[in-house]
This record gives structure tokens, sequence and C-alpha cells, in this order.
């Protein structure tokens, strides 16, 4: 096998915002957030695995322009470039292969993301990107490391890819998926700039990101990881005390663990969490849970490994908008899981996503209500994002809701690509940020942070984010 040179690249922002793609995700940054490029960690351990050279580029968070990439792509002289993508910035991002093959026409160019069902008409989008060589339909890891290990294209299921004479062409099917991501090896963080990575969560820092699954035990109608990633899939604890053991030696004190809903495998966790206690790692983390497997037990084992915030996704607080969703939870349980996570001394995050089936200005005012009743340190205000390929995206098709919107503005902090008939889009982005505005500047919100303040860094990130949230909330314009 030849060893090659790879070079994975966080393409730059949009408009001088970082984008979050990772493991799928998409939109632009809402504080003062700046998290290292997880899919391209994975994807180093795996070349690291293979016998093969790397490099990452965290373009995205570093707020370089694709002069500066270019000028590092002729620097390193890699046999392949694969960059980060996402649906909304796909174009945007394509640029990485262009100055890729201005800079050597012979580097082979790859794009890769977990949520590549939402690029509409891959054909024509790689048609329109002309130097992109191949975009893997599916998960990419496997298929890419294939065609790097030399396998003819036409051998590797699941890709889209440009022939000789400038053709695309497509293998058919989808790609093989990483059933067992032990086979990926241990992600790296030590070729990152790991020192500017932080949190608005975060107590400690630095900070880095940690993923132990893959998908959602759940399939929301608008959520692309619950419906693209199937099915859940967990690494073994040994593999992520190997990624832990890799962070501590770097002097990284704080975690976010990246997964859906850590608690959904309760022995994995138990084990996770009674390994940390036993090595003394002393990390600072949080994580995102479902309200479902938030329990007493679990809770108290999981603030004695260092977990200070649990993020629960709420959505709504109107039941019907919660059984459209397909959430398979209730209010009951969402309301019962905070208020637990409280009382065991840790802080809580509560997702809040605006805009699903059935909402109105009344639903929207009484998920508001609901959420302030419960204090949460930390809540969103998001808008629904209808992702191409995704129950949601489908139904307000057929039912004519949507609106034509340049995709790279279809973001959770901008005005919706779709309309009800009893709810414009004005009135729903409007609400979201009056939502923020109302909840994060009232006096008794301020007072409560302000006494539960433990580090200085804590009151330096929360000091910032007010900030941030000043900026984007009151000062930047609608798009």
């Amino acid at each position: 096998m030849i060893k090659m040179k790879v070079m994975l690249i966080d393409p730059p922002g949009f408009e001088g915002i970082a984008i979050g793609r990772i493991l799928g995700s998409f939109g632009t940054n809402k504080a003062n957030q700046v998290w290292p490029p997880y899919d391209l960690q994975i994807f180093a351990g795996y070349c690291k695995k293979n016998g093969h050279d790397f490099k990452i580029l965290d373009a995205n968070n570093l707020k370089m322009n694709y002069g500066e990439v270019k000028k590092i792509i002729a620097e390193y002289n890699p046999d392949w470039v694969i960059y980060l993508t996402c649906f909304p910035n796909f174009e945007l991002d394509a640029n990485v292969a262009r100055i890729a093959k201005e800079v050597n026409p012979k580097i082979k160019t790859a794009c890769m993301s977990l949520s590549i069902f939402s690029v509409e008409d891959p054909v024509k989008r790689m048609s329109d990107s002309s130097g992109l060589d191949f975009l893997p339909w599916g998960e990419p890891e496997i298929a890419l490391m294939k065609l790097i290990n030399n396998t003819p294209v036409q051998k590797v299921k699941g890709i889209y890819y440009r022939d000789s004479k400038g053709k695309i062409k497509f293998t058919g099917g989808t790609t093989e998926r990483v059933m067992n991501l032990n086979e990926l090896g241990i992600p790296v963080h030590y070729a990152l700039p790991y020192k500017i990575y932080k949190c608005p969560l975060s107590i400690s820092l630095p900070m880095t990101i940690v993923n132990c699954s893959r998908g959602c035990i759940n399939s929301c109608v608008h959520c692309q990881a619950g419906n693209f990633q199937k099915p859940m899939r967990y690494r073994s604890v040994e593999s992520v005390l190997e990624e832990l053991d890799q962070i501590k030696k770097l002097g990284i004190k704080e975690i976010k663990f990246y997964d859906c809903s850590l608690p959904t495998n309760q022995r994995f966790l138990r084990e996770l969490c009674a390994k940390m206690i036993e090595k003394k790692y002393n990390f600072t983390w949080n994580c995102n849970s479902r309200a479902e497997f938030i329990n007493e037990e679990i809770l108290k084992l999981m603030k004695k490994a260092g977990c200070h915030t649990i993020a629960i996704g709420c959505e709504s607080a109107d039941p019907e908008v919660i059984k459209n969703m397909k959430k398979n939870e209730t209010v009951e349980q969402i309301g019962g899981a905070v208020k637990l996570v409280k009382k065991n001394g840790m802080r809580v995050l509560m997702y809040l996503t605006f805009g699903l089936e059935g909402e109105t200005e009344k639903t929207m005012k009484a998920t508001f209500n609901f959420a302030k009743s419960l204090n949460p340190e930390f809540a969103t205000f998001g808008i629904a994002v209808p992702a191409p390929g995704t129950p949601f995206y489908e139904n307000l098709k057929n039912k004519k809701y949507l609106m034509n919107k340049k995709l790279e503005f279809m973001d959770p902090n901008c005005l919706p690509t779709y309309c009800y008939p009893d709810l414009s889009p004005e009135k729903l982005h409007g609400f979201t940020r009056n939502a923020y505005k109302k909840y994060y500047f009232r006096p008794a919100y301020i007072a409560m942070r302000l006494n539960r303040l433990r580090s200085f860094t804590e009151f330096k990130v929360s000091a910032i984010n007010a900030l941030n949230l000043i900026k984007r909330y009151q000062l930047e314009k609608v798009n």
C-alpha cells in the first residue's frame, strides 16, 4: 500500500461567522462557541491507523480566507484534500476543492458529511463544483479510505465521482456504514490548535469534544442524526478512555460529550464514569440527554465523574407539537428531568425549537413560559430548519409551505424558509429573537447566574457570551 498525504479541512465560515458542520450539523454559531472539527479528527485517526500522513486545518475557527487556505495546501502538497461540508453551505465549501486543483490538478478532492443525504441533486451540485472529484453518499469514512488505499472507484459502493471526461457518475447504493466504531481508531486531538476551543457551557479551559456514539435512538421528524445515522452505535469504553488519555496529556480540562444522548446506553455510561473516577482524570464536562434516560442513580455518578451540565431537548411545551414531531416523550418527562438535574446540583441547558408542525403564537408563548418556570441556566430558542430528506421537509413541501430562499440562509437564527397559514416567518423569527432577550436579561436570571458562578473561567465565559447575545440578537441584521 502506498503511503498518502491527506489534508483534512474545515472550510472558512460564512460572512465572518463560523459554521457548525460537526457530525452532520449545520448553521452558524450562536454564541462564543469554538468547537473543533471532530469529523476530521475521527478521519485523522483512521488515516493514522491505515499508515497515512495527515494534516488538519481548522480554517473555520481560525478565521482564515480561501487565499490563506490555498497557501497552506501548497505548503503541505497533499495527495488528497478532504473537507467537511453541510447542505446549506455546500457550494461555498466546494471552494476548497477548487483552490486545491489550482494548487495542483493532480490532487484528489472529496467532501464529507454525516448528513450528506440533505444535499439535493448531487449530480448537479457536483457538476457545479468543478474541483470536486468524489462525494460519498452516506457515511464517508470506509468509502473514502478505500479510495485513498487505491481501490478502484467503480468497486466502492455509494460514490458520486467525476470521470476522466468530467462527467458525473455514480457507483450506486449508499456507502458502507461503520457498524463497529472502534475500527476508525482513536480521534486525533494533538494535530489541532486545541487551546483555542471553548464552549458557552465551559467552567474550565481549554475544552474539546469527544463523541462516544453515532446516531440517536429516536427519529424526530426534523433531525438529521435520528433519520440519517441509524442504527445507534457506541464505541467501546476502552476506545473512549484511550482518547481521554490523549486529551489529559495535552492539558485539556473540559470536555463536551457530543452525543445525541450520552445516557441512552446506561451500562456504557456507568462503566465510563466509574473509569473516569478511578483514573482521576478530573475533567469537567457536559453532555446531551433525552429526558427519559435521566434518573437519580445515573446523575449522582455523572456528577462524581465531573459532569456539571446536561442539555435536554425540550423543543416544545405543547403536547400536540411534541406528538407531531414524533419526539416520543412527554412535557411531564421533560419538566421532571430538568428538575431532577437541578436538584442534584448540576446545570441545565434546554433546547427549544420553534416552527414545528402545529406551532402557533399561543404554543410559542406556552413553551417560553414553560422554560421560564423551570429556570434552566441555559436555553436556546432556535427555529426548526427543514433539512431535505427529513420527514419535516417532505411534509412542508407536500403542503406547499416551503419558500424559495438561498440555501446559505437556512439557519436556526435566520428567517424561516416556510410559511404556515396562521404563522408568518416574520412572527416566528421575531419571537425567537425576543425570547433570547427576555430570558437572559431578566434581573432574577442575572442574579441567579452570578450567585452560582464557581470559577473565574465560568465568569469570563458568561460575560463574553452575554456580549455575544447582545451583538447577535440586538444589533445584527436579519436575513
